[in-house]
């Protein structure tokens, strides 16, 4: 099962990030879109299983709209105005959208839940994660540059992952949170943490020129952050299957799940990762 796991999220994170490199850009960006996409499909999914109503295709749709807008951003370059507009359509236009869409509908049965649910749902995943295409062609001076960022972010995150399992695996055992998720133990979020730091201080020594804006004051900081933000994503994802009574969030990826498996913990520490660059760099 790790060795699965393994396997499937190192060729997944090289496919992304090597399109990139290669300056495939639009496949790359699809394949991130597509990934973003089917994990909110699989979390309106989740909530669907509950006997919850969500506007699941329109969720979807706005989703897709969403990345959509934010290419047609990278192919006009430099336009802030549009930037403002793409954020101002996706935090306003949406949830408005979503109400326009429940007056349409006759009889429903919790039209303002149903609202609230599918706006998180596209807030929770494409939202959060088009923080990864951000980081890439916004918060490094070049794509080139902000490939090695994204590596970064996403290299601290899953060996955070990998850690908290082998940790956890080997001397785990006392339960983090039990009510959440069970083999979660303090030792494997110890371990969680040291694996990400490791990672930090070794991607930062070996893309010194990449890395610039991270000096090794950051990279600790960030080894130590990172991984607590990834911990969170990781058991607030767990918090939404077992609400939903189930193990994994999709069967398509194996070893994982489904891509909400995949980019659970993504979902929160790019967001950090790229305001603290923002930070950096304002400062």
């Amino acid at each position: 099962m790790f060795r699965a796991r393994l396997i499937t999220t190192l060729v997944s994170i090289a496919l992304v990030l090597g399109l990139v490199y290669a300056r495939v850009s639009i496949l790359a960006f699809l394949l991130v879109a597509v990934i973003g996409l089917l994990a909110q499909w699989e979390f309106y999914c989740l909530q669907e299983s509950k006997g919850l109503d969500v506007y699941k295709k329109f969720g979807v749709v706005m989703g897709g709209i969403y990345f959509s807008l934010f290419y047609l951003k990278l192919i006009r370059g430099d336009d802030q105005m549009l930037w403002e507009t793409i954020e101002t359509i996706s935090i306003v236009l949406v949830p408005l959208a979503l109400l326009i869409r429940s007056v349409f509908e006759s009889s429903p049965k919790t039209p303002v839940a149903t609202v609230a649910l599918t706006f998180f749902g596209f807030f929770y995943v494409p939202y959060c994660f088009n923080f990864v295409s951000k980081i890439i062609y916004i918060g490094a001076a070049t794509p080139a540059a902000g490939v090695v960022m994204a590596l970064y972010v996403v290299a601290v995150t899953k060996s955070t992952d990998i850690g908290a399992y082998l940790t956890g695996s080997w001397i785990g055992k006392h339960p983090m949170s039990p009510g959440i998720s069970p083999k979660k133990t303090w030792e494997g979020f110890s371990g969680g943490i040291l694996f990400g730091l490791g990672i930090s201080l070794v991607m930062v020594a070996c893309f010194k020129e990449s890395l610039a804006e991270l000096r090794w004051g950051h990279a600790i900081a960030l080894g130590v952050l990172l991984p607590l933000i990834s911990v969170i994503g990781d058991l607030a994802e767990s918090r939404i299957k077992r609400d939903a009574e189930s193990k994994d969030s999709g069967g398509m990826l194996p070893g994982i799940g489904g891509g909400l498996d995949l980019i659970d913990s993504l979902l929160f520490t790019a967001p950090v990762f790229y305001l603290y660059l923002t930070w950096i760099q304002l400062s």
